[in-house]
């Protein structure tokens, strides 16, 4: 990945796909697409039918947004792709989507998820570290999500295993408070 100097006009989020959650993560998913789209800027996510990511292209695409899914051929094939999403991007390998969706994006933010999403959020993490990735990572921790992996990260900077001793992301407890630093760029 090259790093980009223009600012594209995307916010890619990841999130939950599994809808087997507490309707908070959903309520908050939802207000983030919705907030997104307010700001006239276009929501990239992993465009699933389920869980938080379809919370999000509801609430972008329901105030009048932009929600571009970016989804492996396979996971079209199996329809796990959203219907209402303004655009369906196929990418031929789950790390060709990673980086589309990247390089789509002013900024990167990780909701709660699951294993693909501290997938995601690592790997920005990590291209941002390296300035392959040059907009704001920001981990939005919803009622304490984050608080185990965000006290791991403070041990591997305190035992100087973090690049220039600082966390490559910053964590707000909002996602008004994402908002406000993706609308400082």
């Amino acid at each position: 990945m090259k790093p980009n100097n223009a600012l594209p006009s995307g916010v890619v989020v990841y999130c939950a796909s599994s809808s087997d959650i507490d309707p908070l993560y959903l309520s908050v998913a939802s207000r983030m697409g919705e907030l997104i789209a307010a700001s006239g800027l276009t929501l990239v996510c992993g465009g699933g039918a389920g869980g938080m990511m379809a919370a999000a292209i509801e609430g972008a695409v329901d105030a009048s947004g932009e929600a571009v899914g970016v989804l492996p051929h396979f996971m079209i094939e199996k329809g796990w792709n959203h219907p209402r999403l303004t655009r369906c991007i196929d990418t031929e390998s789950m790390h060709h989507r990673k980086h589309t969706m990247a390089s789509m994006s002013r900024a990167a933010i990780a909701l709660p998820g699951g294993i693909g999403t501290l997938d995601e959020l690592a790997e920005i993490m990590t291209w941002h570290q390296l300035s392959l990735f040059n907009g704001p990572v920001i981990i939005v921790n919803t009622d304490g999500y984050y608080d185990h992996l965000i006290a791991l990260f403070d041990s591997m900077q305190a035992k100087g295993f973090m690049r220039g001793g600082v966390i490559p992301a910053t964590v707000v407890a909002s996602p008004e408070e994402a908002m406000e630093i993706i609308d400082r760029i």
